[in-house]
């Protein structure tokens, strides 16, 4: 595990050394000139509208937690998800987050069956949020033609689009349909039997059917919820335009004064979509590329955009991260203390 994180590191710590020679080596006076310039006021702003971004999606995780029956403290469910960043950020994909926050619920006395539902419930949350937002994006594009339609980089924006759908797909079933989780089951069971990995067949059947048979009815229970599984919906709709209006911010804070507030937003939910399929932890060189390229047809001057894409990336990206680790010591200090 420690062998991969560092692994992951240095990854980060290469592709962002690149990024910055090549972001750097453009137009480095005005880049620079930007950068120490910007208004320390609205610098500290972003870092807030960022935090609160963080500070509802941690509010989201604790009503999916009461949803369930489950009790955890609204503070500990914060802190949880300041430290998720950190482990989304360091991992491929993002895909190191929702593991160890099943850890911490279950860590908080929740079983790993009910901290598994609730991960996979609010993950189906937040990625529907990301449909909606980026649905309108698309949308709002469509009517004002705010980017190429025959560029590159809007197919790949469609291939993210795609991709977050299927991805939703499939949690969705995962979580609502009891008929896939059994397909998978049993294929997964025959080919992990054949390999010899599995040995005792039908004991290792039958104890994957009670989890799905909990796991099941734990989803089940949802759709009774349906008021409040809409207001979880909504806040996590929020909680990312909020995320995405920190580049707004930023231009702001660095003296632009003729730009719309809902132009920067699409623009950063299509960053993001591409974003979202970039291997490397973090999407680091992809969404710097895509953030110069799509704010770039709205901002025209080549320096300025590059500017405000690294303090966006600093505030959203690295200092989310360093965030997420300095709690993630203090949360388990307090562990130690406890034991």
């Amino acid at each position: 595990m420690k062998k991969k994180i560092y692994i992951n590191l240095i990854t980060i710590i290469v592709v962002v050394a690149l990024v910055l020679i090549v972001s750097l080596n453009y137009d480095f006076d005005s880049i620079m000139y930007h950068i120490v310039n910007m208004n320390i006021f609205w610098f500290i702003v972003a870092i807030v509208v960022m935090m609160i971004s963080r500070l509802i999606i941690g509010i989201c995780s604790y009503m999916m937690v009461k949803i369930n029956g489950e009790h955890v403290s609204i503070w500990k469910m914060i802190q949880i998800n300041y430290i998720i960043p950190f482990f989304h950020g360091i991992t491929p994909f993002s895909g190191g987050g929702q593991p160890m926050e099943i850890y911490y619920l279950h860590n908080e006395g929740i079983s790993k069956t009910k901290s598994t539902n609730i991960v996979l419930q609010n993950f189906i949350l937040f990625q529907s949020a990301l449909i909606i937002l980026s649905t309108i994006a698309l949308l709002y594009n469509r009517l004002f033609n705010l980017f190429p339609s025959d560029s590159v980089m809007r197919s790949l924006v469609t291939f993210g689009f795609i991709i977050n759908f299927l991805v939703l797909l499939f949690s969705y079933m995962l979580s609502f349909s009891k008929r896939v989780n059994k397909f998978i089951l049993n294929k997964g069971i025959s080919f992990l039997s054949k390999i010899k990995i599995i040995k005792n067949v039908d004991t290792t059947r039958e104890k994957l059917n009670n989890y799905i048979n909990k796991f099941y009815t734990s989803a089940a229970f949802l759709k009774k919820q349906k008021g409040k599984v809409v207001m979880v919906l909504l806040l996590n709709v929020i909680s990312l335009i909020v995320q995405y209006s920190v580049p707004y911010v930023v231009a702001i804070g660095m003296g632009v004064s003729n730009i719309s507030f809902l132009p920067i937003v699409v623009a950063t939910t299509y960053v993001m979509m591409i974003g979202s399929f970039v291997p490397i932890p973090g999407g680091t060189g992809g969404i710097e590329y895509g953030f110069v390229y799509f704010v770039g047809y709205i901002i025209d001057e080549t320096g300025l955009v590059t500017a405000i894409m690294l303090i966006w990336r600093l505030i959203s990206y690295y200092f989310s991260m360093v965030i997420g680790a300095i709690t993630l010591i203090f949360y388990r200090k307090k562990e130690k203390e406890c034991e």
